[in-house]
């Protein structure tokens, strides 16, 4: 595959090993990294390990790498985690929110006020009981441009839930959903991502090897009136998709980045058109492989949906994966207005 001024692609291998600019390990390999987020400023990295019902924290050094040890973690039955599975940040005011979405059915909101250096050590709000109609809640989202409503995966039900918040001061989110998406082309959703402007949403489909992007509805008189749909603008039904796990979208130009638990790489989709008739590419414009290909066949060979890389986050320097077999590893991004460079 060659690239030209209209396929732009990563700048990394494709079909070969791409080269991370930096490893985060863990202290015990046992631990499963499920899901990543960078924080709004881009200094923090938090790796949810969901064995171990811990969330990890690494601050961003002066030259730009992160600490290869965490700052803080959240942990004990005082944070209330419980198969960490996925996290959002978003900003709030002077102060910066994290969601953690848990397997059980469950999304606990951590607050850092500003100065302090870490989130918790308990959930200052949770999302839970059967009026949230959370089944099996493997990822979760703020809604940009505001952040004022989470959007969570359902993989058990195969919809997606938007909780609105209801206070900034105390933090406060409304414990059944408004709006649920539901639609054929979704079948146990893994994990979703949002365009930066708000308007596209993509779902990673775990049961159906597909991602289906949906765009959001006109706005209806206020901010709390979230819903996209109703049928999805596009649905990559690539064939090299394996299991995907986790969808970001790049904070300039809108390609979508999909993490494959069941492959050896991520993939990268172009988006096509403007406006209202943007889609996206049905094949990859890019393969980035993640991990040491022996390693992978082990793992993949005991279990298909497992061996690749698992959580996804993009800041705008950086794409960071993590995988239980390999912790985190970070991948430069070179990105300008006109495609990547």
């Amino acid at each position: 595959m060659h690239a030209d001024s209209s396929r732009p692609v990563l700048p990394l291998a494709i079909g070969g090993h791409g080269e991370s600019v930096q490893s985060l390990g863990l202290a015990d390999k046992s631990e499963r990294t499920e899901g990543i987020a960078y924080s709004p400023s881009g200094n923090i990295l938090a790796v949810a390990t969901s064995d171990t019902n811990t969330v990890y924290l690494y601050r961003r050094k002066s030259g730009g790498r992160f600490e290869t040890t965490p700052s803080s973690k959240l942990s004990g039955p005082e944070s209330r985690l419980n198969y960490p599975h996925d996290i959002a940040f978003a900003s709030c005011g002077n102060d910066d929110l994290m969601a953690v979405a848990q397997r059980a059915g469950a999304i606990t909101v951590y607050r850092r006020n500003d100065g302090e250096p870490m989130y918790g050590p308990a959930p200052v709000w949770e999302i839970s009981g059967p009026q949230s109609k959370l089944k099996f809640s493997d990822g979760v989202a703020f809604v940009p441009p505001h952040d004022r409503c989470l959007a969570v995966c359902n993989l058990e039900t195969s919809t997606i839930s938007f909780y609105r918040q209801t206070s900034a001061s105390p933090v406060r989110f409304a414990l059944k959903p408004a709006f649920q998406l539901r639609h054929p082309s979704v079948g146990q959703p893994d994990g979703l991502g949002f365009s930066r402007c708000g308007r596209w949403l993509a779902i990673a489909n775990h049961g159906k090897h597909t991602v289906s992007i949906f765009r959001r509805r006109p706005r209806l008189f206020s901010w709390s009136k979230v819903k996209y749909g109703p049928r999805p603008v596009t649905v990559l039904d690539d064939p090299s998709l394996r299991y995907p796990h986790s969808v970001a979208f790049t904070p300039e130009t809108n390609h979508l980045v999909v993490t494959n638990a069941g492959a050896n790489y991520f993939s990268v989709y172009e988006p096509m058109g403007r406006g209202r008739e943007t889609r996206w590419s049905r094949s990859p414009v890019a393969k980035t492989i993640v991990g040491q290909e022996a390693t992978f066949r082990e793992v993949n060979a005991r279990n298909k949906m497992e061996g690749g890389p698992k959580g996804i986050a993009i800041h705008s320097d950086g794409i960071a994966v993590c995988s239980p077999e390999h912790g985190v590893k970070i991948f430069a991004l070179h990105e300008n207005a006109n495609g990547w460079a």
